[in-house]
């Protein structure tokens, strides 16, 4: 997530407060600008300011990906250039966000573009929430063959198709799914994962991971099971709450400073904190300190 003052500036102080308590449990990496960094959502020069302090905050202690998504070619080149400039590891990029393709091979034209134009290594962000453009396994394996494409973020519903391009893609590039109550379920199959839920509970999607790892399987869905519990503070069907009650968790746990987030999503007032409240309420401390076993 990305902590914003109230004027949705780059709240400095508790971006780096949050990556030093992120980082304090051996991530093995960050994803910036992403879905639940409301990276669409910011200013041009704010993107800026957050890519340049988190690569200065991090100092090269682990590897950062930075979202370029954006809703048209030139648009998303430029971003790339902020990226790069910035000195991040790799960007991210979903296909074009506002507009279907019209003919096929808009997407692929828009990836080559990125690859052909970034100095830096590219990945591929599938995520149809987000975008009207459903991949096939076909359509993600022409867009990593091109170089520069290192790696795929898969958020799509079908874990059938992430598990075909883990186990399928020529030359076996990195996977990582975003959706989190298949986080066990990717560890099995070889892949990784990069959830926005990870900002917040870090312990418990290592502990996931880990277990899910060391084949033990009733241990790894005990976790499973919390993390999906603590979905609630996103307000029920439709996740009304979504992103603000996920910085009001962290602000009230003392890691940031407030818990804005970009206009118009919901500000968090007294009825819904107490929604969020409700929502912890028993499990809040297992969730933020899991237990090794």
């Amino acid at each position: 997530l990305t902590p914003l003052n109230e004027d949705e500036t780059i709240d400095v102080p508790s971006l780096e407060s949050l990556l030093e308590w992120v980082l304090s449990f051996d991530v093995k990496g960050l994803f910036v600008a992403g879905t639940m960094g409301e990276g669409v959502a910011l200013r041009d020069s704010e993107r800026g300011i957050l890519f340049k302090e988190t690569v200065r905050i991090v100092n090269g202690r682990v590897p950062i990906l930075a979202s370029v998504s954006d809703n048209g070619t030139r648009r998303m080149l430029d971003n790339v250039d902020v990226a790069v400039e910035a000195k991040v590891d790799s960007v991210v990029a979903t296909p074009r966000m506002a507009f279907p393709p019209r003919t096929p091979g808009e997407t692929f034209r828009l990836f080559k573009a990125v690859a052909e134009h970034s100095k830096i290594p590219v990945w591929f962000y599938e995520n149809p929430f987000l975008t009207p453009v459903t991949s096939t396994f076909e359509s993600i394996s022409e867009i990593m063959a091109l170089p520069n494409v290192e790696g795929l973020k898969f958020s799509a519903p079908d874990f059938s198709l992430f598990a075909r391009c883990a186990r399928d893609l020529p030359g076996t590039p990195p996977c990582f799914n975003g959706n989190v109550p298949e986080i066990a379920t990717s560890a099995r199959i070889g892949g990784g994962a990069i959830s926005g839920i990870g900002s917040m509970l870090p312990a418990l999607c290592i502990r996931i991971f880990e277990a899910a790892l060391a084949g033990q399987d009733d241990l790894a869905q005990k976790y499973q099971e919390a993390i999906n519990a603590s979905y609630a503070i996103y307000g029920g069907e439709g996740w009304p709450l979504w992103p603000s009650a996920q910085k009001h968790v962290m602000m009230r746990r003392g890691i940031i400073r407030t818990n804005i987030s970009t206009e118009p999503f919901v500000r968090i007032g007294p009825d819904e904190a107490a929604r969020i409240d409700q929502a912890l309420e028993g499990i809040e401390d297992w969730v933020f300190n899991p237990p090794a076993s």
